[in-house]
């Protein structure tokens, strides 16, 4: 008979590569039988006593099991190796169910919160065990900080417990009972038993959501798909385990950098207000009432509000408002050399408030001096499309983009080589080969022909621009794109990919979405009317989307050749699907599948390298929407010297491999996604192209 088991622990903090550790381990079984672990935290050093004879029984449990029940597999399995390797001696992640993973795959867009999905799912409210313990545990850190100042509650600014904000009682629950023995509270009280209630209820709802998941999961025919899906988890765990190294050297000085930057882009905002007689009072970030007068007062620069705020209905300056008046302004006028340089200062602003997160979660590596190792929170579920979100730091924000790249802090240890490999165009691809688009596919098909030379921007400039266009001549005599590229890249070319994505995934000039200038130029109707096969898919993931509430991701035909993964699109107050959601969640969604794919087949063959090896040598390092960097140890040939001289000397095979098996997944959705490989040696933003 089947053994299936919930596993829920209960930990100090969110941090367990730094200080937080697991005191509270609960089991529930089917037949409502449920077995828990409590064990005594030190209040001033807030380490658990963690007894020899708990992790061999909590072991048994596991090794016993035949399925393993968790909400979030990767943290609870982190949690038990913090505390001891001996909880997890047995662990198979082939025997795992993650209710987390089901609950997206049967509702993107709703919220995967385990009290939210017990209401809704088993009608049962879990609520209340959280507020009884969240009131007990704020009143215990109130009488703690009165009468007991040695005890070491959680702090915003411990850098033990970077992830302490907010919420800070959630890093306490072990303190209700501490209290309550420390002081010998009566044996009624409610301190001794607030965890334990809910603990064993967060177990039992695990078991319970799974009971369902897999029958509706079934009815709907998506078992495979999350079966798949759940080979995620593994990989991720791995991925936080191993971490993101960097170097502090070069974190400081880039923060130093972009610091000076930002100076510099004020004092120009500062002295065209100046020039114009007025005193300008910059925020340190977002808008103040001091540039919000100056922008649109008679006095300053006077410019039109293209959108005001839904809460506020005060004129609005965000990134989208900003990209339009850039688009709008006179060239060398005051009002855009303005609206650049604010636009430079927050865009080093941002940078700077990422690279503080990143040295406040850093850990410095022992043995390598100048060396530091993030360990972010991945969640393959933090999205309403299958993109994977990342937290504690985020590292989906370190940025390639002009003016805000932060790829030079990380990069490989000393001994260590990095190799990036991400897909080529794949977002344009998809929809040009889905919908049969001819001339699309020939850019693909031909990348190295003139005038596009494969670029969707150059064909649709062509299209915008036709006159300009033909009279960049080259040398031969022949029509080059690549010289309107560089003659209006801040204009022309750039209104016009400013546009190209937005209007790819349907956006309408009335929606405010895509670009302004772009429109200005009848941009939408022309491109349309070229790419009719390509609105036409558009308007099908519409009415599809408009009728059944959700769309689907191209079929994988080696998972289900009949549906892809659905995916929930989000209607207007009115009822509507939103016209910009359905086709960029259908090709987003998508592509991030493939990612999927490409990740779970390079880390079976670094499996395999591993194994041959007796040691993890060979990683994925990071996981940035359809890009993986891969980490390995420093071979003595460098790739360029071995594709000079060929064979097997360095690591080049070993990326070469990798980049062969991420373009299976094109395969998979009958599309070809071919892959682009980097060698990185010293940091990811320099490397050489292969």
């Amino acid at each position: 008979m089947n053994q299936t088991i919930a596993i829920d622990t209960e930990t100090t903090g969110r941090d367990l590569r730094h200080s937080s550790r697991p005191f509270f381990v609960t089991i529930a079984y089917e037949n409502g039988d449920q077995y828990y672990w409590d064990w005594d935290v030190d209040p001033e050093t807030r380490i658990p006593q963690i007894l020899a004879r708990d992790v061999k029984e909590i072991a048994k449990h596991i090794r016993d099991a035949d399925t393993l029940v968790l909400h979030n597999t990767k943290f609870d399995y982190a949690a038990l190796l913090a505390a001891d390797r001996g909880l997890v001696e047995y662990w198979d992640w082939d025997k795992v169910e993650d209710t987390l993973i089901a609950s997206h795959i049967l509702s993107s867009n709703t919220s995967h919160n385990l009290t939210d999905l017990t209401l809704k799912y088993l009608n049962i409210d879990i609520l209340p065990h959280e507020k009884e313990l969240q009131e007990c545990c704020n009143e215990a850190r109130r009488i703690v900080r009165s009468k007991y100042p040695d005890w070491r509650i959680a702090k915003e600014d411990d850098p033990e417990l970077p992830s302490a904000t907010g919420k800070l009682w959630a890093n306490d629950m072990w303190l209700p009972k501490a209290l309550a023995k420390h002081a010998r509270y009566r044996s009624d009280h409610v301190y001794w038993t607030v965890l334990e209630n809910y603990s064993n209820a967060d177990s039992g709802a695990t078991l319970a959501l799974n009971t369902v998941f897999q029958r509706m999961l079934k009815e709907r025919k998506l078992t495979a798909i999350y079966k798949t899906r759940l080979k995620v988890l593994r990989i991720g765990w791995l991925m936080e385990h191993h971490g993101i190294t960097g170097s502090m050297d070069k974190l400081n000085q880039q923060t130093i950098e972009y610091g000076q930057e930002s100076v510099n882009a004020a004092t120009v905002c500062t002295t065209i207000a100046s020039s114009l007689g007025c005193t300008l009072t910059l925020p340190k970030s977002g808008n103040n009432k001091s540039l919000g007068e100056f922008i649109f007062s008679p006095s300053g620069l006077n410019l039109p509000a293209v959108k005001k705020s839904k809460k506020t209905g005060a004129p609005s300056l965000d990134k989208e408002c900003l990209d339009l008046y850039e688009n709008m302004l006179p060239r060398r006028s005051k009002s855009l050399t303005f609206i650049r340089a604010l636009k430079a200062k927050r865009k080093r602003d941002v940078a700077i408030s990422y690279m503080e997160s990143y040295k406040r979660f850093a850990i410095q590596i022992p043995g390598y001096d100048g060396y530091f190792r993030l360990h972010p929170s991945l969640n393959p579920t933090g999205t309403d499309t299958l993109r994977w979100s990342s937290s504690n730091p985020n590292e989906q924000n370190i940025s390639k983009k002009e003016g805000f790249n932060l790829r030079y802090c990380f990069g490989p240890l000393p001994g260590r080589e990095w190799y990036s490999i991400d897909a080529q165009n794949i977002e344009l691809r998809l929809p040009s080969y889905e919908s049969g688009e001819e001339e699309m596919i020939a850019l693909f098909e031909r990348p190295n022909d003139p005038p596009y030379f494969g670029s969707n921007h150059l064909l649709v400039s062509h299209i915008l621009h036709k006159e300009k266009f033909e009279q960049c001549i080259n040398e031969d005599g022949i029509v080059d794109g690549r010289i309107f590229k560089k003659k209006y890249a801040s204009t022309l070319y750039q209104w016009v990919k400013n546009g190209n994505f937005a209007v790819t995934y349907g956006a309408m000039a009335e929606s405010g979405t895509a670009d302004r200038a772009y429109h200005i130029q009848g941009g939408q109707a022309m491109v349309e009317a070229r790419f009719t096969k390509i609105k036409a898919l558009n308007d099908k993931c519409i009415r599809h989307a408009q009728k059944y509430g959700y769309i689907e991701t191209m079929p994988d035909k080696t998972v289900d050749p009949d549906r892809g993964y659905p995916l929930l699109c989000t209607r207007t107050e009115y009822g509507k699907i939103k016209p910009t959601v359905p086709l960029n969640y259908h090709i987003q969604g998508t592509a991030m599948w493939w990612t999927m794919k490409a990740m779970i087949r390079v880390q079976e063959q670094m499996d395999k390298w591993n194994k041959e090896c007796g040691e993890e040598r060979y990683r994925i390092a990071l996981q940035v929407h359809d890009e993986l960097v891969l980490d390995f140890p420093r071979s003595k040939v460098s790739p360029v010297e071995e594709a000079k001289t060929g064979g097997r000397k360095g690591n080049l095979w070993r990326g070469r491999k990798c980049q062969e098996l991420m373009p299976l997944g094109g395969d998979d959705i009958g599309v070809p996604t071919p892959t682009s490989c980097e060698y990185h040696d010293d940091n990811w933003r320099e490397g050489v192209t292969l």
